[in-house]
């Protein structure tokens, strides 16, 4: 993980910014960046599970955008605009 501080670094300089939030043995990678960022980031999490005898399934691995969202144990994950602001949150 990187500190704030990095993370706004690097959204200065254009580069992608990406988190990871697991619970047991699931886990979602929220990406800021371009889906060609998203591409790469997917190999190189494949690339990191190999030798630990995991795998990424293909049919649960899905790249959505935060406004169409996605369901994470049992909750629905999606931006929502705050009512009567341009403030966004999920």
């Amino acid at each position: 993980m990187s500190t704030q501080r990095r993370r706004e670094g690097r959204r200065i300089k254009s580069l992608p910014n990406w988190r990871v939030v697991r619970y047991a043995d699931d886990f979602v990678v929220l990406v800021h960046g371009t889906e060609q960022d998203t591409e790469m980031l997917r190999e190189e999490i494949a690339h990191v599970l190999r030798p630990m005898g995991l795998r990424l399934s293909s049919e649960k691995t899905r790249v959505v955008n935060m406004g169409e969202g996605f369901d994470f144990l049992g909750f629905h994950v999606q931006w929502r605009r705050k009512r009567g602001t341009n403030k966004w949150y999920v």
